[in-house]
């Protein structure tokens, strides 16, 4: 698919995912602040085109997965904060930049039938990357820290949940710029930043999308 074409799919279903009626007559400019608003792009499309261009690609109906994180387009200033961050998601934000001019999804993946390897996928624009290593030591516990795609539905309710996530972070202004999945010990945890020119928030909704809590960092 071309990359404005692309791009023109993710407004449409941010917009239609945020009205009950019909659009009727909108402009450009309006498209591109509601996207804005909307998070900039972050939809369940998104992360449901990325799965299904991983699974072709692997070879694997349900992958393997260690961290999915989905990112605006106004993640210029990218800076995620956790509460209780788990060690994985300490290594897959060590030295790496994660900025976006378009909404992406990147995944640390373990490739099926290879217990000690991780590989780094990003999807941007339709396009899924070559995979790149990361580093695994021997004191990782990958069976602890991993999960499977299906045990994440909440995967499927992107829309609601950035709409949740920025009425309850109650910031004027607020946009949410990355979205990221993983596990919290026992349990698997979908968290949103939510962020604005004075403050930032952490949404926190379980593996099916409900919310569970925020606070501000």
């Amino acid at each position: 698919m071309r990359r404005g074409n692309w791009f023109r799919v993710l407004v449409v279903l941010a917009v239609l995912g945020s009205t009950s009626g019909c659009i009727g007559a909108v402009d450009r400019a309006d498209f591109e602040d509601q996207i804005r608003t909307r998070g900039g792009g972050l939809v369940s499309a998104l992360p449901q085109a990325a799965i299904a261009a991983l699974t072709q690609r692997i070879g694997a109906a349900d992958p393997d997965v260690n961290v999915i994180l989905l990112t605006a387009p106004n993640s210029t200033e990218f800076r995620f904060v956790l509460n209780n961050q788990p060690g994985q998601v300490t290594r897959f934000f060590a030295d790496r930049d994660f900025t976006a001019r378009e909404p992406t999804v990147r995944l640390r993946v373990r490739p099926p039938g290879q217990p000690r390897v991780l590989d780094d996928y990003s999807f941007t624009l339709g396009d899924l990357s070559a995979p790149h290593p990361a580093r695994v030591s021997a004191a990782d516990d990958l069976d602890g820290e991993n999960f499977m795609i299906s045990e994440v539905p909440g995967l499927s309710r992107i829309e609601d949940i950035v709409d949740t996530a920025r009425t309850r972070a109650e910031i004027p202004g607020g946009q949410v710029t990355a979205i990221i999945v993983t596990r919290f010990g026992r349990d698997i945890r979908i968290v949103a930043n939510v962020v604005s020119a004075r403050s930032e928030v952490v949404a926190e909704f379980d593996r099916t999308g409900a919310f569970l809590r925020a606070q501000q960092v």
